[in-house]
């Protein structure tokens, strides 16, 4: 857009020096601007005389739309920066520990980089405790994990997630059934939480038999005693990609026993939505290919 406006001022002034002046730029770098568009659409714009300079009628045909593109060209970034400074203030989040932790951070940075007036206060917290936060108002928006079914607030999904059983590298069992995961010693979270919902859910419903559990309120916390066989554990995939990555941690190989849950966003039933909270959402939905 740079050579462009040059050319606009030019044809305007129809003098280098009063167009190296208004643009204040010095006059070889205008013949450069010019010249550049010159060679990109393989004509010549400008006839140039002693005094003057004139268009040729390729430069007039340019001129013409040059104008409109450039009309354009301010209205979008007049647009543009007004739905910036629109959103501004504070938007209180809830969120559970999975998605507080390792989805929400790069939420943020993308809402920010796009609205800079943009704060957050972030209350991190098992799955039952984000609800009644919403519940009580204390927060704008809910982000939790699991299902719940109380009637004062509405859930909806927003990302799908699967819920995977991890161990040490050098844990000794080579899993290969359902048999082999009895009689094992679990890393689980605390009641309350989503993914203990889903835990207790995958034990009961396959009659899985537990040799030990310890129970530790945080995924990093379960993730570092898996590390340290200290058991196996059941967590979300998204909250495990570096440790794979790096294979400091491995998935048990029992495909048929991953679950698949949602993500979901939690509103008072009856709240008004505030234009924050609409945009987190929409950032949240937007996301989810």
């Amino acid at each position: 857009m740079e050579e462009l406006e040059t050319f606009i001022v030019l044809a305007r002034e129809k003098n280098f020096t009063r167009t190296a002046t208004k643009r204040a730029l010095s006059q070889p770098t205008v013949s450069v601007h010019i010249k550049n568009l010159e060679n990109k659409f393989a004509t010549s714009f400008i006839q140039r005389t002693t005094k003057r300079v004139h268009l040729t009628p390729e430069g007039e045909l340019f001129y013409e739309h040059a104008l409109k593109i450039w009309s354009q060209y301010q209205q979008l970034q007049e647009h543009l920066y007004q739905k910036k400074q629109t959103a501004s203030g504070l938007i209180r989040v809830g969120a559970s520990f999975t998605i507080g932790e390792y989805l929400l951070p790069e939420v943020m940075a993308s809402l920010q980089n796009q609205y800079e007036q943009l704060d957050f206060y972030v209350t991190i917290g098992n799955t039952e405790k984000i609800i009644d936060s919403v519940r009580r108002l204390e927060v704008d928006i809910g982000l939790v994990e699991g299902s719940n079914y109380t009637k004062d607030v509405l859930q909806s999904a927003f990302k799908e997630d699967r819920l995977v059983i991890v161990c040490s590298p050098e844990y000794e069992t080579n899993f290969k059934t359902l048999a082999d995961l009895h009689h094992h010693k679990w890393v689980i979270r605390e009641e309350g939480s989503g993914t203990r919902q889903y835990f207790d859910h995958l034990i009961q419903s396959n009659g899985i038999q537990v040799k030990s559990t310890l129970v530790i309120s945080s995924t990093q916390g379960i993730k570092n005693s898996v590390t340290n066989g200290l058991g196996l554990a059941l967590l979300s995939e998204a909250t495990i990609k570096e440790e794979l990555a790096h294979g400091t941690l491995k998935m048990v190989p029992i495909e048929s026993l991953y679950e698949k849950r949602d993500f979901s966003y939690v509103l008072t039933k009856g709240s008004q939505l505030n234009r924050n909270t609409q945009l987190l959402i929409d950032t949240l939905t937007n996301g989810e290919e």
